[in-house]
């Protein structure tokens, strides 16, 4: 059965005249009338009566009017489906983020792709650095973000897409919170918390590399996965850190970040994706990502 008879059939039972419906089907009555013929030698029933003052529809021409219409507005919606699928307009896409990237970057994203791309749906998973990997490698996730630096491996591309600076966080009543300005080497003594290197190993060796360098070998007291739960032990006098000033803005706590003096890298956060192309709606996200923050995929293999 041809999609053009059941066009041709349906606007025939509407208008009622074989030379009005060639019209708008853009075809002679004669070759109108042989895809009406077909259709009924398909069906095995009469679906008009004609005679030369009149074309009526039968009752099981009627019957079939009612279910065409529905499955032709089912298959015309699913064709617009798919080409938005095809697209990239259409579909899910499964980002995965650290507890920082989440405040800010992912939903200012978000809201910017959704401007012009309503229909797109986006699955979001809070998940540590270390475990983001692996899930992108096995599938289970189309997109992460998070803190460098990062072993890509073979099979995984990387691009920074937000960068900003280390600050000191210390609890709000601490004498280095009145400084205008921090040199790493006043710290010396202090007692540190810092992240678990276990889960952002990368992330976890460069903050000891920078401290490192300033001349300090830091007592650690404590340790914790999420960087919330770090300035918590700020807050409490268990230690002070060193962390991206992004997760200090976001706090509620009485921790404040001190500027540091010392020249030092800053803290990127980046998108890895598979370097296996995904779907379209994840491909489209990914190119806006990247065309929206500046940024060029490169290994990272630190």
């Amino acid at each position: 059965m041809e999609l053009r008879h059941i066009r041709s059939f349906l606007s025939l039972a509407k208008t009622l005249n074989f030379s009005r419906t060639a019209e708008i089907v853009h075809l002679s009555q004669p070759a109108l009338s042989l895809q009406i013929q077909a259709l009924e030698d398909e069906l095995g029933i009469k679906l008009f009566e004609r005679d030369r003052r009149k074309t009526v529809l039968t009752p099981a021409g009627a019957a079939f009017q009612r279910e065409a219409i529905g499955g032709l507005t089912q298959l015309e919606q699913g064709i617009q489906n798919a080409r938005l699928a095809a697209q990239g307009k259409v579909g899910v896409v499964r980002l995965g983020f650290v507890s920082t990237a989440g405040t800010y970057l992912i939903p200012k994203l978000i809201n910017q792709y959704r401007e012009k791309n309503p229909l797109v749906e986006f699955s979001l998973r809070n998940i540590l650095t270390a475990d983001q990997g692996p899930m992108l490698e096995e599938g289970s996730l189309d997109l992460g973000f998070l803190r460098m630096p990062f072993n890509t491996g073979p099979n995984l591309e990387v691009a920074p897409v937000h960068q900003e600076e280390f600050v000191l966080v210390v609890p709000s009543s601490h004498t280095l919170a009145r400084k205008s300005g921090i040199r790493l080497g006043e710290t010396a003594n202090e007692t540190y918390v810092l992240y678990d290197r276990p889960h952002a190993p990368g992330f976890h060796d460069l903050l000891l590399k920078i401290l490192n360098q300033a001349g300090v070998i830091p007592t650690v007291s404590q340790v914790a996965r999420e960087m919330p739960t770090l300035i918590s032990l700020v807050a409490s006098g268990a230690g002070i850190s060193l962390l991206p000033e992004s997760a200090v803005k976001s706090s509620k706590v009485a921790v404040t970040g001190c500027k540091i003096r010392d020249k030092i890298p800053g803290s990127e956060i980046a998108m890895v994706w598979r370097k296996k192309p995904g779907p379209a709606v994840v491909e489209q996200f990914r190119k806006f990502v990247l065309a929206n923050t500046g940024s060029k995929p490169r290994m990272d293999t630190n």
